[in-house]
């Protein structure tokens, strides 16, 4: 690190800071949180969510098992590693869309003929049931035998070659790089999914969240039965990170209300994990996916398509407003398409800086070396040892750490 970071060791794990935002950390009198990954631990929820969803709709087209690690935790955190790819649901997407392009020539013959049959049906399940029993009529899924590397050679390739952009620069790359069958293809897999759309809209998401929140949250979310999936939500996995005496010691370093909440995840889900917790940030500086998708529709009406999601600015930059006056902000996230929220931000409020978590990641090493290289103003293991790390800073009068 050629002397540009301070390292101090807490809890057997190193804690970096940027020498040269010593000064700014020590001013720092706001803090902005991401939620997944630095409030609420989601290895075994939304990190599991994506193969699960893949898994379960390509045993359910072919009749095949399809192995849930087909999409490893290492491949999750190649995507997530671009910037572009917050949203899970355009994750599964580009998942999804990757292996059927991918799967045998006659399989998507089947495919694209059965789903152009059923387009006349409106409801999501009874166009589902359709497309699948005719391609279980049709198809071998004997022809599926020894695909497994293929499949797992075009996800990695699909993950080195897309960008902040998300998935816009997967259909650029399509476009630019496939055939005019490809792209055709790509329009019929569009259309089965239903993509994008909200839940009871399209098929993906209402799958993904059939599976995610459970049957009994789904119906309290959506007010809607579960279609697709009756098992247990992956959000039971959950495990809250943040400890109710990282707020107290928090509030008393910084003052009460300077806390807030910038997140991709729906407020409703936060506060089925966070519970009585959630009540110790400040409501009007805490932004959810709510408020985006909100925001969103209001500025389409005037502008066409907007997508104010990570890694725009919108949500850092609408919580803040909620903890003026402040000095400067630290936004607390674990990926590098936070540190890129940060970027954006700073470029129209030059008052922002990044502290990346890692211990909670599935390549937790490898994120470390990311946040390194990006030069965060701070890394440490958990948000956890916040309090400690802002503590020391304010009271050093030199840079022995």
């Amino acid at each position: 690190m050629n002397g540009e970071y301070l390292r101090r060791e807490i809890g057997g794990e190193g804690a970096y800071i940027r020498r040269e935002s010593l000064d700014n950390l020590k001013a720092v009198n706001a803090v902005i949180f991401d939620c997944d990954g630095v409030l609420i631990d989601i290895r075994e929820s939304y990190n599991r969510a994506n193969s699960q969803v893949v898994a379960f709709m390509m045993k359910e087209l072919t009749g095949s098992s399809f192995a849930e690690n087909l999409v490893s935790r290492e491949t999750v955190y190649l995507f997530k590693k671009s910037g572009g790819f917050n949203n899970d649901w355009d994750l599964t997407f580009v998942l999804l869309t990757t292996i059927l392009r991918k799967m045998p020539k006659n399989f998507r013959a089947t495919f694209e003929k059965m789903v152009k049959l059923s387009q006349s049906e409106k409801a999501l399940l009874r166009r589902f049931l359709s497309v699948k029993e005719g391609i279980r009529r049709e198809f071998d899924p004997a022809a599926l035998d020894n695909l497994r590397d293929t499949l797992e050679d075009a996800i990695k390739k699909t993950a080195e070659k897309v960008d902040a952009s998300g998935i816009v620069s997967f259909e650029e790359k399509l476009v630019k790089d496939g055939s005019e069958e490809l792209r055709d293809f790509y329009a019929v897999v569009k259309s089965f999914l239903s993509y994008p759309g909200c839940v009871g809209e399209s098929l993906l998401t209402t799958v993904y969240d059939d599976i995610f929140c459970g049957p009994q949250l789904f119906k309290g979310l959506y007010g809607q039965e579960p279609r697709f999936y009756c098992g247990k939500g992956l959000i039971e996995n959950e495990q809250v990170i943040i400890q109710p005496e990282t707020l107290k010691r928090l509030i008393s370093t910084l003052g009460e209300a300077n806390f807030g909440i910038a997140s991709g995840r729906l407020r409703q889900l936060t506060k089925y994990v966070l519970k009585e917790l959630l009540d110790g940030f400040n409501s009007k500086a805490s932004v959810f996916l709510d408020d985006i998708e909100a925001a969103e529709r209001e500025a389409t009406r005037s502008k066409g398509r907007v997508d104010l999601k990570k890694p725009n600015p919108y949500s850092l930059l609408r919580s803040s407003k909620g903890l003026k006056p402040f000095r400067l902000a630290l936004y607390v996230g674990d990926s590098m398409e936070d540190a890129l929220v940060v970027k954006e931000a700073n470029r129209l409020d030059p008052r922002f800086l990044f502290a990346g978590v890692y211990r909670h990641s599935d390549c937790k090493e490898e994120v470390l070396k990311d946040f390194l290289k990006a030069e965060a103003d701070m890394i440490l293991p958990s948000v956890n040892e916040l309090p400690e790390l802002l503590e020391v800073i304010k009271e050093e009068e030199n840079e022995d750490f």
